[in-house]
């Protein structure tokens, strides 16, 4: 049985190794998460249009799996500056991935959620069934406190954001987050993402989302000058 001193010596080795040579490379298989941080500026002009906006727009909750009062479309409202920003982080998704794939935006609806709302485990689809796309989440406004957990403190979990892709014994697919303002995460249509109910607060958690189907339309891959 290797002692505590020969383990620190046995790591201080493969630290001389590692730093000499590489010793091998590491290949990830499943699915990427792309996680941007939002210029402000942008997520002051969302918040203002939505804002503006408000009274007039459309509730989406029969199109989506959240149990929140208040979700609405947004997409129409947004400007092109906006929706720029937008494309331009799906692309670079699809550039990481080393994919030739069309970048076509679908709806985009914010989710204003009070306490004990919640959105269950769910994936999305885009227009008409399609399943090859990205989806998103963008946090546009976090509450000072997530409230009382009610067991566990050390591992918070209220008003986090979860996300569960791919299997396996030794594999990591499971992402908890505490998301501020300005984080926004890009992934798959078919992973499946959630977000925890919280307490102790009259302030909202505002979250705004994307999907994008990716297609196969070479002519239009690449954007138009």
């Amino acid at each position: 049985m290797m002692t505590d001193k020969d383990a620190a010596e046995h790591h201080k080795m493969l630290e001389k190794l590692t730093k000499k040579q590489e010793l091998f490379k590491t290949i990830h298989l499943g699915q990427k998460i792309l996680h941007f941080t939002t210029p402000q500026p942008i997520i002051d002009e969302i918040n203002k249009t939505y804002n503006k906006n408000l009274k007039n727009l459309a509730q989406h909750n029969k199109y989506l799996a959240g149990k929140i009062e208040n979700e609405h479309r947004i997409d129409e409202q947004l400007s092109d500056h906006v929706k720029k920003y937008f494309e331009d982080c799906f692309r670079m998704y699809v550039y990481e991935c080393k994919f030739m794939k069309t970048i076509n935006l679908r709806q985009a609806w914010i989710n204003e959620m009070k306490q004990h709302e919640y959105n269950p485990f769910h994936y999305h689809i885009g227009k008409d069934g399609h399943e090859c796309g990205l989806s998103s989440v963008m946090m546009l406004n976090r509450p000072n406190t997530y409230g009382k957990e009610y067991s566990r403190e050390h591992v918070p979990t209220n008003g986090f954001l979860e996300l569960i892709s791919g299997s396996g014994v030794l594999s990591f697919n499971q992402l908890r987050v505490d998301m501020k303002v300005g984080d926004f995460f890009v992934f798959p249509y078919d992973v499946m993402h959630g977000v925890y109910p919280f307490n102790g607060t009259i302030d909202t958690r505002r979250t705004l989302s994307y999907n994008c189907d990716l297609g196969n339309d070479l002519e239009n891959l690449f954007e138009k000058k």
